[in-house]
């Protein structure tokens, strides 16, 4: 298995996070409830993605980076953004926006226009479309010295697991946040420091 570094850092992440979030108690309102459900499902994919690479699966590792990421900004656009009206659209499995759209509103009602996702939008999201709906990315990785099989390098699967370990912990962040547990956020963001020097090679 290659990155085998990477992929222990990913899975002691995991299981940190579950240890710390395992039986927190949220707010029975429909907005907590809804954003709750959508970060327990990217923490879900985080730790597939673990399994995933693991067992050498890369391309359906690929696959739910994006995944991952919308389970993310719905969580965080559901919670902070939306109205009433969308609560009750989003129910019904209508939102009507766009993974941008959801990014803007988000980013500007916290006050950091072009911040962080809209950046991640910028650089990645084009290829994590590629990788989930089988585009030229992902197939072109199907090759492997005239044998049909996944071909991934080094480079491509730290990418991946860091993508996951880092949109994974924000997702932790605010189950913390809306449990109302600030005793345990100075933990979570001195992990995040930690985790963004190891992943950048710091």
């Amino acid at each position: 298995m290659q990155t085998v570094a990477e992929h222990t850092e990913v899975v002691d992440l995991v299981r940190w996070i579950n240890d710390r979030t395992a039986g927190l108690v949220y707010q029975s309102d429909e907005r907590s409830q809804l954003a709750v459900g959508c970060f327990d499902v990217a923490l879900e994919h985080q730790a597939a993605i673990a399994v995933l690479h693991s067992s050498e699966l890369y391309g359906s590792a690929f696959a739910l980076i994006r995944v991952l990421s919308e389970s993310l900004v719905r969580g965080l656009w559901l919670y902070q953004c939306a109205t009433e009206v969308e609560l009750t659209k989003f129910r019904k499995g209508h939102i009507g926006k766009d993974f941008g759209t959801l990014v803007a509103e988000y980013e500007k009602k916290i006050g950091t226009p072009g911040g962080v996702f809209s950046s991640f939008k910028l650089s990645a999201w084009n290829q994590l479309n590629d990788f989930t709906h089988t585009g030229f990315l992902q197939v072109s990785r199907r090759h492997k010295h005239g044998r049909v099989e996944g071909s991934y390098s080094d480079q491509d699967l730290q990418k991946a697991l860091g993508a996951a370990g880092a949109l994974g912990l924000i997702a932790a962040v605010q189950l913390v946040s809306i449990a109302g547990r600030q005793d345990l956020l100075p933990s979570f963001l001195d992990r995040m420091s930690a985790y963004a020097k190891a992943d950048s090679g710091g």
